[in-house]
């Protein structure tokens, strides 16, 4: 199982709202991660709240 299923798993429930960003994949997504709040990558967004994660790399990297 990849993290983002488990995560998925964990916080996809009633009570939690949780949302992945594969920004290296998913190109067409840096809008909306962006408006989410996220700046470093990788973060968390859970229930709309952005969790930073140890920095890995800027966003800036994926925006065209």
């Amino acid at each position: 199982m990849d993290i983002n299923t488990l995560l998925s798993q964990i916080f996809s429930t009633p009570a939690h709202h949780y949302q992945a960003f594969n920004l290296s994949e998913q190109k067409e997504c840096v809008a909306d991660a962006l408006a989410a709040g996220v700046t470093r990558l990788p973060s968390l967004l859970i229930d709309g709240r952005v969790l930073r994660l140890d920095d890995h790399s800027p966003i800036e990297h994926y925006v065209e």
